[in-house]
């Protein structure tokens, strides 16, 4: 596998100190520099996917993208800024016609660092390979930007298949849909984090516990599910208690703005001789989600779709 590099170029030295080793310790190749010259220079002699730009002494953020931009073989390094909280903001124009697309901001909040710079990454991946007239082998329309999960589309596709491939092969398939009922913060008169890294850190956890071959997705809002093939309904119900469990019990991850969050599930499992489509089973799923709402906690509601349960139309 393929590990990525990424190029940090900040002169506080310790203050850059965490976000180095977060990198690292997420299987990044780091490579750190004070100064715009050794930005560009690890940017010249290595294959850098990615530069994280802070403050720099000899040179601004934008002299240093504009040189990358007009470089040989530098012009398609993806690009972020470090900034910090309550810092003079930067000239956005300026940033965005440089190509820059993650903002950073200290202190850092690492598990979101980590996902932009995996979605930087991987949309640079993605405009490489539509420059190099692939056949658009990576379809950006079924990734979500902001957690880096699948989206709603690609989640509909791929529990029609796993259903028809289930019926085939009569092995169960569930379906599990999550939505955020409760954002408290841990400080009245701080407030609450935003909900975007709220939604981030969620679909860290959701990935964290699923199987290489389940279908995770944000399906819309601050609603996610997941498509489960070889799950019965009682081990459906146990990885969704585990993420549940795991939301409640984090606090997420703002330092300035600590932050607890809750879930209501609907889970729903069906046999593959049950023959029901994907927008019928999701739909149960969906309405086992709204009956959870009005539960005590857990607010979970699952159950099985037999034979007997009426099936979506063709």
């Amino acid at each position: 596998m393929r590990r990525f590099y990424v190029c940090v170029a900040d002169e506080d030295v310790s203050g850059a100190h965490e976000l180095l080793e977060g990198l690292k310790l997420n299987n990044y190749h780091v490579i750190p520099a004070q100064t715009g010259a050794e930005a560009l220079d690890a940017c010249t002699s290595n294959d850098v996917d990615l530069i994280l730009l802070g403050q720099l002494a000899d040179m601004s953020a934008e002299e240093v993208l504009q040189r990358l931009r007009d470089g040989r073989g530098t012009g398609r390094i993806a690009a972020g800024i470090i900034s910090t909280r309550g810092a003079p903001s930067h000239d956005l124009p300026a940033m965005t016609r440089l190509g820059v697309g993650t903002f950073i901001t200290k202190p850092f909040n690492l598990p979101i660092v980590i996902v932009q710079v995996e979605s930087a990454i991987r949309n640079k991946l993605v405009k490489d390979l539509l420059q190099q007239d692939d056949g658009g082998l990576f379809d950006t329309a079924y990734t979500d930007p902001l957690t880096g999960l699948r989206n709603r589309r690609y989640l509909l596709e791929r529990l029609q298949e796993e259903i028809d491939k289930s019926g085939r092969y009569d092995y169960p398939v569930s379906c599990v849909v999550f939505d955020i009922d409760e954002v408290v913060p841990v400080d009245a008169e701080l407030g609450a984090v935003s909900l975007d890294d709220l939604l981030a850190e969620i679909g860290m956890a959701l990935r964290n516990y699923s199987r290489t071959f389940d279908v995770v997705a944000r399906y819309d809002g601050t609603v996610f599910a997941a498509v489960l093939p070889h799950a019965p309904l009682e081990d459906a119900v146990g990885y969704a208690t585990k993420i549940m469990k795991e939301v409640e019990s984090t606090t997420f991850a703002d330092p300035n703005l600590p932050t607890q969050a809750n879930l209501s599930v609907g889970v729903v499992s069906s046999s593959g001789k049950a023959f029901h489509g994907s927008d019928f089973v999701l739909g149960e799923a969906m309405r086992g989600l709204l009956q959870a709402k009005s539960r005590p906690v857990p607010r979970l509601v699952a159950r099985w779709l037999s034979t007997e349960d009426k099936a979506a139309p063709a």
